[in-house]
């Protein structure tokens, strides 16, 4: 083994570091003129100023990172060469990385924060006004291709289309209309006629694959203890245009009751319904507050496989929303669904849920099939940012029946075609 003198591995650590040092200098001027493109002439001016820039960035990043707010994607050659003599350096790099640290914590925390202020914003209601929506669609070439739903309209006015009640509904045998799997596939066809999006959030033919999740097994698992549904209300207080203050049996509330009653008495299911209140203090907040109530409800309950938040819209007052089915004139339903997804912010990673592929099939093949055996039932699938509670439970499903401008009566009819709808996915039908 040789043995170097303290001398010579001195001179040996400044010979590394002159040559270290030229490839940085080489590099970075080498840098400076491919991406300049211009003459040898202009090169000198061109590098004092590159190299104020460098000087500059470098003291930002590592002594002032808190000032640095832009993340480079593509480190160059020259910045690399700088790391790589700066290692040489310990004590400089471990204060250096301290301070990144603590900017990353830093950044964090003011994401959680504008998270945080993003659900106070969008909490309030699931979806934007109906009518709103369609405004703002602007791909009229593809509506052009779109029949509209024969059974759908819109009664304007809050004083037309009283009802006579009509006790019994005749619940369908066969399907009115076969949806082809060739118009599934085609995503631009499957958005135009079962989805709406919100225009904070979107979405892609991967994430929203009809094939995939239509394919999906939702059905119930036999068992013989315990309840398998759980319907719940994150907005309780929600009512109609006849509901009186302090009547909750013609808010979702009762909407609840019926349909679990429907869904056990004529369907055999075990239905639980909790009429908890989550919305009475601060309904912008009722999603979170609602958050820790359905997880113990699951953990109390683990045969339930099924979780069902009904609500009602809320849209223009000027609009009354109405559908016929089999010769009943009712409220029509949406379903809704949220992606943890802003255009904004893009993927939402403090809102994570890993069972959003089947949120998204189960409210799909509801869908699929509400509309081949009750056309008109469904208003399609609205689709926002945030998640909703969604997480929780795989088969989750939020639904809207009816608007604060129907009657409690004419939203009540839509319960007993969305049960039967229900009980076809549950027991294994496709669309």
């Amino acid at each position: 083994m040789r043995i170097r003198t303290k001398k010579q591995i001195k001179k040996r650590r400044i010979w590394a570091l002159i040559i270290l040092l030229f490839c940085v200098s080489s590099s970075f001027l080498l840098e400076v003129i491919i991406s300049e493109q211009r003459t040898a002439s202009e090169i000198p001016d061109m590098i004092e100023r590159r190299v104020k820039d460098s000087l500059y960035d470098n003291v930002v990043d590592y002594y002032l990172p808190l000032l640095s707010c832009e993340e480079k994607e593509k480190p160059s050659l020259s910045g690399w060469l700088f790391h790589a003599v700066m290692d040489g350096f310990p004590i400089y790099t471990y204060a250096a990385d301290g301070k990144r640290s603590e900017s990353i914590e830093s950044k964090q925390q003011l994401a959680a924060a504008e998270y945080e202020a993003l659900l106070e914003k969008q909490m309030y209601e699931e979806n934007e006004v109906y009518l709103k929506e369609q405004e703002q669609m602007t791909d009229n070439e593809s509506w052009e291709e779109v029949e509209p739903d024969p059974f759908f309209y819109q009664m304007e006015g809050s004083g037309q289309g009283e009802l006579s009640e009509q006790s019994n509904f005749s619940y369908a045998t066969k399907k009115k209309k076969t949806i082809s799997m060739e118009e599934l596939t085609d995503y631009k066809v499957l958005i135009e006629r079962h989805y709406r999006i919100d225009s904070t959030t979107s979405s892609n033919a991967k994430q929203l694959n009809a094939s995939n999740l239509i394919q999906k097994d939702l059905t119930l698992k036999e068992s013989e203890d315990g309840p398998q549904i759980l319907i719940y209300h994150t907005h309780s207080q929600e009512g109609f245009r006849d509901t009186k203050e302090g009547d909750s049996a013609k808010t979702v509330v009762g909407l609840g009751d019926y349909l679990a009653e429907i869904l056990s008495e004529r369907y055999g299911y075990r239905v639980l319904h909790d009429k908890g209140t989550y919305d009475k203090e601060d309904r912008d907040r009722a999603y979170a507050v609602a958050g820790p109530a359905l997880e113990k409800i699951l953990s109390d309950y683990p045969t339930i496989e099924v979780v069902i938040d009904l609500h009602r819209d809320g849209i223009s007052e000027s609009t009354r929303l109405l559908t016929e089915v089999n010769d009943t004139v009712m409220a029509p339903i949406m379903f809704f669904n949220g992606l943890s997804y802003t255009n904004k912010n893009g993927k939402i990673d403090e809102l994570p849920n890993d069972n959003l592929e089947t949120n998204l099939a189960f409210s799909l093949q509801t869908e699929l099939l509400a509309s081949e055996y009750y056309p008109g039932l469904s208003r399609h699938i609205y689709l926002k940012g945030l998640r909703y509670n969604m997480h929780y439970c795989p088969k989750s499903m939020l639904v809207e029946v009816g608007a604060q401008t129907n009657t409690y009566t004419e939203a009540q009819r839509a319960i007993p075609p969305l049960a039967d709808v229900l009980n076809r996915v549950l027991s294994g039908e496709k669309p």
